[in-house]
């Protein structure tokens, strides 16, 4: 007598349709992979960019203040 074996080492795949019956796309377990790996990925590059020491804006150099006397002055 044949026993059916229950097995998890199947693969599985999620198909999705249109109304009209015709095959939009197929997610299989490559894609869920993918997607957490990019989901981890995203989160490290975020934490470590959000730690970065922040510099202080450039200040432009101001010229030293001269006392400049108009070449007609009247007093």
């Amino acid at each position: 007598m044949n026993k059916l074996h229950h097995t998890t080492q199947e693969g599985w795949a999620v198909h999705i349709y249109d109304c009209d019956r015709r095959l939009l796309c197929t997610l299989e377990p490559s894609h869920g992979w993918m997607f957490m790996a990019g989901l981890a990925l995203g989160l490290t590059l975020g934490i470590i960019g959000y730690n970065l020491p922040q510099e202080p804006a450039a200040v432009p150099p101001q010229a030293p203040k001269l006392d400049i006397v108009a070449p007609l002055q009247i007093d």
